[in-house]
């Protein structure tokens, strides 16, 4: 039997599975399901995490991997369905407050999968030290996300209402970053290859490595925070 952190693609049927339980969003049919998503969902997506593991303690020592739950905590949310139909696993910095770190993504949902680098939800102070670090160094922030546009990367993310003051003769890339209140940076790809076989493990690999570069930029801003505070 194959040792279950052998990632040799993501099943066939997992897209499939989460649709399923997009339309059968119950106990009843989990329950009776369990197995299926447990094989087609679960184990393959821990297999991938687990596989990219080393790769990511290259980047940072300190990341660790999360492998989000089935079950939905639905204590605050009007949604009540029970599980959830994206699942996910990140790389992230062991902080009580880790929201507001910054970390790396995948997302497996009903029609595609996404994958990517980003604060969960940064607080403004967070997002006002970043800006303050790319105007004092735009360079360094403009070699890093041309690397991950060469990677197919997008930067998204929630735009403040006014936008915070920069200077007139600012690039439009940075002043983009500069009306966020949140900011992530996300490529996506349906169900075909590389998703579906080993190398897709290679694909994210590279992918993590070319966002590196934004990481520990993000990661100063914190860094900047802890710094003002002590």
């Amino acid at each position: 039997m194959d040792s279950p952190h052998v990632f040799d693609g993501l099943s066939k049927k997992l897209p499939a599975c989460l649709r399923a339980l997009r339309r059968n969003n119950s106990s009843e049919w989990f329950h009776a399901h369990k197995e299926e998503y447990q094989r087609n969902v679960v184990t393959p997506l821990a297999a991938l995490a687990e596989t990219l593991t080393p790769d990511m303690a290259l980047l940072d020592s300190s990341l660790v991997k999360k492998l989000s739950r089935p079950q939905r905590d639905t204590r605050f949310s009007r949604d009540k369905s029970p599980y959830r139909t994206v699942m996910w696993f990140a790389f992230r910095r062991v902080q009580p407050d880790w929201t507001e770190y910054p970390a790396f993504f995948f997302e497996a949902r009903p029609e595609d999968c996404c994958w990517g680098i980003g604060y969960y939800a940064a607080r403004p102070a967070t997002m006002s030290a970043l800006r303050d670090i790319v105007l004092e160094d735009p360079k360094r922030f403009l070699t890093a996300k041309a690397a991950a546009a060469d990677r197919g990367f997008t930067l998204e993310g929630e735009e403040y209402k006014r936008l915070p003051p920069v200077p007139a003769d600012t690039p439009e890339e940075i002043t983009d970053l500069a009306r966020r209140r949140n900011v992530f940076l996300s490529r996506t790809m349906g169900y075909e290859t590389p998703v579906l076989n080993s190398e897709l493990a290679e694909v994210l690999a590279a992918d993590f490595a070319a966002l590196g570069a934004l990481y520990h930029l993000f990661c100063m801003a914190n860094e900047r925070l802890q710094a003002d505070s002590a």
